[in-house]
C-alpha cells in the first residue's frame, strides 16, 4: 500500500498536466468562416472533410457561411473548400493544423474577393491573398 500512494498521486499529476493540453485541442471547438466578399454576385461554397460533407450552399454579398467542430486527437483535421462564382472557381484547404497558427485561437477567416480569396492572419491584422481564381 505505502508504493501505491506515490504511483497514483504521480497518475492523478500526469493526468492533470496531460488534461491542460487536451483541452487546448481536442474539447475546444475551431469555426471556420468563409466571407463573400465580392463586388456583386453570390458565392457556392462547398466544404467537406473526410467525415463531414456540409453541402453546396450559395452566399450573398457580404454575407458569410461557416461551421464549428471539434479537433481530432491526432491534429489531422482537415476541411477542404471549392468556392464558385461566375468569374472563377477555387478548391483548397479552408482548415488544416497548417494554418492553425495563421488563424486565431478558435476562428479561421477567409474572404473570396472579385481577384482571388483571402486568409486573416490574426498575428498582422490584416487579410493576406493565399489564392487566386482559376477560370
Amino acid at each position: 500500500m505505502r508504493t501505491m500512494k506515490p504511483c497514483l498521486l504521480f497518475l492523478v499529476l500526469l493526468i492533470c498536466l496531460c488534461q491542460t493540453q487536451i483541452s487546448n485541442s481536442i474539447f475546444d471547438k475551431m469555426r471556420v468562416h468563409v466571407i463573400n466578399g465580392l463586388t456583386k454576385e453570390t458565392l457556392n461554397v462547398h466544404c467537406q472533410s473526410k467525415d463531414d460533407d456540409l453541402g453546396s450552399h450559395d452566399v450573398s454579398v457580404n454575407e458569410e457561411y461557416s461551421w464549428k467542430f471539434r479537433l481530432n486527437f491526432w491534429d489531422s483535421t482537415l476541411f477542404f473548400c471549392n468556392l464558385s462564382w461566375k468569374g472563377g472557381h477555387k478548391s483548397f484547404d479552408a482548415y488544416s493544423s497548417a494554418i492553425t497558427d495563421e488563424c486565431e485561437e478558435s476562428d479561421c477567416r477567409w474572404r473570396a474577393t472579385d481577384d482571388g480569396i483571402y486568409l486573416f492572419i490574426i498575428k498582422h491584422k490584416v487579410y493576406v491573398q493565399k489564392y487566386k481564381w482559376e477560370p
